[in-house]
């Protein structure tokens, strides 16, 4: 079995790794660095630092099919996508000799889109998990091949769900894999009908005030974590980063008065200033 792998950030890395470790991979596909902290330094992505450890051949176009010529001359039975960050057009996708899948953070059909973690927690579900599908031209439509779920805590951000679905799926999928190759999973179409989308989340959305709903705001804390962060403006019109709250009292912890309940800021950071968790002090 002969597997190309395409990701970019740290939540790929353990799922890879596992594959790397387990089975025969090929190539790996990563999208192209960026420079980090306002274009100081340029930064290899995750993956590629994963690719480079292994001495694994490397990709990183701009667009995956700038490659295309390249990968059929890998002759490769499975594509394995998990948080790749590109589209990937149909050309590509049928170079696969079996099959071209993704892992998906939720349970489909509920949340396609670039950011089903994050809208697993605005909306306050109580259990999330990961998909393994086939990858079609439209997002995250394809059949569905195997499933596992996880329960999300109370304490629980997109931190350490990140962290909880990277490690389910490190778990699950080279016994996923095997299946697929020897054509042991069954096949499941989506219910189109039932799907939800969770798109890209825009730092737009990142300030609360202190009209808004608490358990809304609440939620969108745990949502957004660090990446790219609630915040507050002060009454000095400086920004008041929100990583982590409670519903309940915390010693030293910020309290806020929204316009029907407080909540308690435990992880917090000033502008310009160092993060502060009270509780780890």
């Amino acid at each position: 079995m002969k597997i190309v792998l395409a990701g970019t950030p740290e939540f790929s890395v353990p799922i890879f790794e596992e594959i790397i470790n387990n089975l025969n991979v090929v190539a790996i596909i990563s999208q192209p660095d960026k420079p980090a902290n306002r274009g100081y330094k340029v930064i290899p992505t995750p993956v590629k630092e994963l690719a480079q450890k292994y001495n694994i051949k490397l990709f990183q176009p701009n667009k995956i099919s700038e490659i295309k010529e390249e990968l059929e001359k890998l002759e490769y039975d499975i594509l394995v996508t998990a948080a790749f960050g590109q589209w990937i057009p149909d050309s590509v996708l049928k170079i696969a000799k079996i099959a071209s899948v993704n892992i998906h953070g939720s349970i489909l059909p509920k949340y396609r889109g670039a950011a089903p973690i994050q809208h697993s927690l605005l909306n306050g579900d109580k259990e999330t998990g990961i998909t393994l599908i086939y990858m079609v031209k439209e997002m995250d439509a394809g059949d569905m091949l195997a499933k596992a779920y996880l329960k999300i805590e109370e304490e629980d951000t997109s931190k350490e769900l990140f962290e909880k679905l990277s490690n389910l799926a490190k778990e699950n999928i080279v016994d996923w894999l095997k299946k697929l190759y020897n054509n042991q999973l069954s096949i499941t179409q989506q219910q189109h009908s039932e799907a939800t989308l969770a798109p890209k989340i825009e730092k737009s959305f990142s300030q609360v005030f202190l009209t808004d709903d608490y358990l809304e705001v609440y939620k969108k804390i745990k949502a957004l974590n660090e990446n790219p962060g609630a915040f507050i403006l002060t009454k000095e019109n400086k920004r008041l980063k929100l990583f982590r709250a409670s519903l309940n009292f915390v010693k030293s912890s910020i309290k806020l008065n929204f316009k029907n309940g407080d909540l308690y800021i435990y992880e917090y950071q000033y502008e310009g200033k160092k993060k502060i968790n009270v509780k780890s002090q």
